[in-house]
């Protein structure tokens, strides 16, 4: 069991980019694409995610001391300690790690193969939001099988939510022959998008048009996405207090940030069609026209300027939001995230920014409060996997999958049969 692990965290070590390549020129093959057509795809797809990449790294990385100003400014403690991608590391070092891996490429091929869903999950990276979910149950419970079967029911439930989902994104982004099973915009969708189809029925707010297009047209150049991402990112620094050449470097980065990501995502889908195309080709002739979609990484369909725009009109709001009540921790380190929640939204509520943040917030109020009570369970896997805390700190936690109200669910009907 542990060799495997090692030779699946070896993979998974390539990172996206690595393993998009080698998955994708496997699946040319598999799919007679050709060698050269194949390989072709794989890289080109390859680059466009390191590109994708790079403009999420430079958002982070402007996020990030912005966020930190802004909680220092308002002088802001609370008791849990946002260790925020941190329970990556404590995902895969956990003693459920090779289970749960192993059940989960088993689960998804069986579960393919009877037609239960329609999803081949290729990205393995994001196996670690389903060792996430059972290392957060092993913290709680230290109950192995438990652990594992939390793990595996939070997988069938993202592969059929992505099943689901996959015909509004697919003609919404004009990718086909691809679903989304990302495990951390799986729970989001089930919370964001019933909330975004009853702000639709809200009056007056149902009525206020604020999708990208609109606003462009209605405010012409001021309307673009390179002056929205400046005036977003001058006021993010603004709120942090920054000066003014902090503030135009900020703005600077921000408009970069919505002008290069959709073409960054834009190389990255001349690279998947090919494989697409072929996929559908396949299954056609072989697979008597069962339909089979490519599981990829939800970041591929990030570039939308309506998440985008959400995106950093809620980094703020999310800052503020640590003040609800019920709420322990303090979102610092989770806030490059906030991208994973937004995603799933932008589709169904048509671009509309308005709709999109509002159903953003009651997202982030659920796993804010899941995060807090799971931050025991998270604590104790950090004690585990031999994660050093943060000086100071007794509890710790982190939004995304620290406060998956799926594997809050799981944990908390578990404890109650007396596991």
């Amino acid at each position: 069991m542990q060799t495997f692990t090692n030779v699946f965290t070896w993979i998974t070590g390539l990172g996206g980019e690595g393993i998009m390549l080698i998955a994708l020129f496997i699946l040319g093959m598999v799919f007679k694409l050709g060698i050269g057509k194949a390989l072709r795809s794989g890289l080109t797809s390859a680059l466009g995610f390191v590109g994708l990449n790079l403009v999420v790294g430079m958002l982070i990385a402007v996020m990030g001391p912005a966020t930190s100003a802004i909680v220092e400014r308002f002088g802001w403690h609370l008791n849990v300690v946002d260790v925020g991608w941190g329970l990556i590391g404590m995902s895969w070092g956990s003693p459920v790690a090779g289970f749960i891996i192993i059940t989960a490429i088993v689960l998804n091929l069986i579960l393919l193969f009877v037609g239960f869903t329609k999803t081949l999950m290729i990205d393995f990276w994001n196996y670690w939001s389903f060792c996430a979910a059972g290392a957060l149950a092993y913290g709680a419970t230290e109950n192995v099988w438990f652990s594992v079967l939390v793990a595996a029911i939070y997988m069938v439930i993202s592969w059929k939510v992505a099943d689901i989902v996959a015909p509004n994104y697919q003609e919404f982004y004009g990718m086909p022959g691809v679903s989304w099973p990302t495990g951390a915009v799986i729970p989001t969708a089930i919370i964001g998008i019933p909330m975004v189809k009853l702000i639709q029925k809200i009056p007056f707010i149902k009525d206020i048009n604020a999708d990208p297009e609109h606003i462009q047209e209605k405010y012409g150049v001021l309307g673009e996405p390179v002056i929205v991402g400046a005036f977003l990112g001058a006021l993010i620094g603004f709120l942090a207090g920054f000066g003014a050449q902090q503030i135009i470097i900020m703005s600077i980065k921000m408009a970069g940030v919505l002008v290069l990501t959709p073409r960054m995502i834009a190389v990255l889908m001349e690279g998947l069609l090919p494989i697409s195309n072929a996929a559908s080709e396949f299954t056609q002739k072989y697979m008597s026209g069962r339909q089979v979609w490519i599981g990829i990484d939800a970041s591929t369909i990030l570039g939308h300027p309506a998440t985008l725009s959400s995106i950093l009109i809620l980094t703020p709001i999310v800052t503020f939001m640590s003040l609800i009540p019920g709420n322990q921790m303090l979102a610092i380190a989770s806030l490059v995230a906030i991208p994973w929640f937004v995603i799933p939204m932008t589709s169904y509520a048509k671009g509309n920014v308005l709709h999109i943040v509002l159903a953003c917030i009651v997202i982030f109020a659920v796993y804010f409060w899941c995060a807090t009570a799971l931050s025991p369970a998270h604590t104790n896997l950090a004690i585990i996997t031999g994660f050093d805390l943060p000086e100071g700190a007794k509890q710790i936690g982190s939004l995304s999958e620290g406060g998956n109200p799926i594997t809050w669910l799981l944990i908390t009907i578990g404890k109650m049969l007396g596991l």
